[in-house]
């Protein structure tokens, strides 16, 4: 006898009895023998059972001054996978010095793929970026998007006298954030 659970958003219910089963996977986009348990004990008294599984793709997110493949790569762009919510997990990457920062094991499926969701979380100090969430589809093991973070826009800031009005003073100041 077989039992299908189907899980949303990564939760499921089922009505099981006390048994031993074995687990076999249909997620679109992962790769399904990679299911952990494949097997599953149900027992008196517990009522929640927890699976991992794996997927094989990697996203590639080019990051250069103009979002091009030909634009000057940004270096140290960090990006963070996240949920439909923006929810964060894993680890932040970051963008090496060809501008690329790589999502290893990532889902993709030729029709049905799941949607992969990032934000990015800061550039390289002199590049302004899109911190909203974002998200794409793949249907090819491996994936480059292009990610446009343009130069910080020219601001004119201006220092005068507290006691004068409008008395322009020398010097320089620093901004740090």
């Amino acid at each position: 006898m077989s039992k299908t659970i189907v899980i949303t958003n990564g939760t499921g219910t089922g009505s099981l009895i006390n048994d031993t089963y074995s687990v076999t996977a249909e997620v679109t986009g992962y790769d399904n023998s990679s299911i952990n348990p494949s097997s599953v004990s149900i027992v008196e008294g517990t009522d929640t059972y927890s699976f991992t599984i794996g997927s094989t793709g990697t996203l590639t997110l080019h990051v250069t001054d103009d979002g091009t493949s030909t634009g000057n790569p940004i270096v140290g762009a960090t990006f963070i996978r996240a949920d439909s919510t923006g929810n964060e997990y894993g680890t932040v990457i970051t963008s090496d010095s060809n501008g690329d920062a790589v999502f290893n094991n990532v889902p993709f499926a030729e029709t049905g793929a799941p949607a992969i969701y990032f934000k990015q979380t800061a550039s390289d100090g002199d590049h302004e970026f899109d911190s909203s969430l974002q998200n794409t589809t793949m249907t090819t093991e491996t994936s480059t998007i292009q990610i446009e973070n343009v130069v910080g826009a020219t601001r004119t800031i201006n220092l005068t006298d507290a006691n004068y009005t409008n008395l322009p003073i020398d010097g320089s100041l620093t901004l740090t954030n």
